[in-house]
């Protein structure tokens, strides 16, 4: 089998994918997710395929904006499909008694979970992946498929611990227990309605309009992170949102017009203030 996978990587490599590595499919079972997705699952899926999509530029391209990194960029969830459904394409000739299904983030798999048994990464206190060379700063894309692999059985890896994301969490949200999804900056910059005083001070004080990179730009195993985005990404980069800007093909577009114009004006208030 490990021909075989490797025969798959090259696949991968070849459609322009970096990384990907490979895990059996029933460790995965206890931790799967309800989604609508998951009717999708291959009856008897056996591996799960997981790739790993380098989105971030240099540091200084985001000098200037008001958006998390990965908003910066084309939506993930219209260009890593693209990726995704041609290799799967290929496997199926290459293994036609075999099923194929693409997953990314609405996904029932959980993917950093995934990716860190598939030998990609070690998993950060924030719940995100960190790859060695790419750091956090990728999408993560899987293949669920009744193939079998039969690749070495991993246990996930934890991060260096070294609390830099915690001091470096505007919001208290990240612990030595873990995270607190409800309070963590990138989820008060997506929810709808009227802000708390204190929520809309964190999006004054940190210039963000939607999501938050703090604690991933305080992570030490991204200081050398290589900044390799895939060619989408590259031609899609726009580091800032602006009033009445463009929605179209973006990855906030979905919480619609309102919650984003909303957090515009309280950085405009703020620079009023100034």
């Amino acid at each position: 089998m490990v021909d075989t996978f490797l025969k798959i990587k090259q696949i991968f490599t070849q459609a322009g994918i970096p990384a990907v590595g490979a895990c059996s499919f029933a460790p995965l079972r206890p931790f799967l997710l309800h989604c609508r997705a998951e009717k999708r699952l291959p009856q008897g899926a056996k591996s799960v395929i997981v790739a790993l999509f380098p989105y971030s530029m240099e540091a200084e391209a985001y000098t200037g904006g008001n958006l998390s990194r990965y908003a910066c960029v084309g939506d993930y969830h219209e260009i890593v499909p693209q990726y995704l459904n041609r290799v799967a394409a290929q496997l199926q000739d290459l293994f036609p008694d075999e099923q194929f299904a693409a997953f990314t983030d609405n996904s029932p798999i959980p993917e950093v979970r995934a990716a860190a048994l598939a030998g990609l990464g070690r998993i950060g206190r924030n719940g995100l992946l960190i790859h060695e060379r790419y750091g956090s700063w990728v999408f993560i894309g899987e293949l669920v498929t009744t193939l079998a692999l039969e690749p070495p059985l991993r246990e996930p890896l934890t991060c260096l611990d070294c609390g830099g994301c915690l001091s470096a969490c505007p919001a208290g949200a990240l612990t030595a227990g873990g995270l607190d999804r409800a309070q963590c900056l990138s989820a008060v910059t997506q929810r709808k309605g009227e802000l708390t005083e204190r929520e809309a001070a964190m999006i004054r004080g940190t210039g963000c309009v939607w999501g938050c990179d703090l604690c991933q730009t305080a992570c030490p195993m991204n200081a050398g992170a290589l900044a390799r985005p895939l060619p989408e990404f590259t031609a899609t980069f726009q580091p800032a949102a602006g009033p009445g800007g463009p929605l179209e093909g973006r990855a906030y577009a979905w919480r619609g017009r309102k919650v984003i114009e909303r957090n515009l004006r309280l950085l405009c208030e703020e620079e009023e203030r100034v």
